[in-house]
């Protein structure tokens, strides 16, 4: 059964908003100020987003980090047709994101040199957008708010 129908069947409403969000961090150096570049490098999460925005669901209806990207000329120097999208658009997080919001990150510290950053991203997204979707943003964790409480689905 595809998650359109599972979330239907549990009597969500098609204009009923599903969140997806998506984590992931490592232990980091924090004093030296490069904890987040850390978290991205070993981390997959810019590629991570990346696909989620350039492929599926939010390509298909749009999302606002891919149009702010195009916005700001960002994307201006993909040779389309390279069939690379996705990688560049890895590349164009993982340069530009202190200049935009399309990252939360937190920091817990251990001590003083030592500790744990955490990368997320989240998107909201109509339950009747995911209507022709099999397995829209795998890996991404889903909410929803049902008839009977909220319910939170690991992917």
């Amino acid at each position: 059964m595809s998650l359109y129908k599972k979330i239907r069947s549990l009597g969500v409403a098609d204009d009923a908003k599903v969140n997806f969000s998506y984590e992931d961090g490592c232990d980091v150096f924090h004093f030296n100020e490069t904890h987040i570049e850390t978290a991205m490098s070993e981390t997959n999460f810019a590629y991570t987003l990346a696909e989620a925005i350039t492929e599926g669901v939010l390509y298909r209806n749009g999302n606002e980090i891919l149009e702010e990207m195009r916005t700001e000329g960002l994307l201006d120097d993909y040779e389309r047709g390279d069939e690379a999208f996705t990688d560049f658009v890895a590349e164009v997080i993982e340069e530009n994101h202190w200049n935009y919001g399309w990252i939360d990150h937190s920091t817990e510290k251990y001590d003083h040199k030592r500790g744990y950053t955490n990368l997320s991203a989240e998107f909201d997204i109509p339950v009747e957008q995911l209507r022709r979707e099999v397995h829209p943003l795998s890996g991404w964790t889903v909410s929803v708010q049902t008839p009977n409480g909220y319910l939170t689905v690991e992917r």
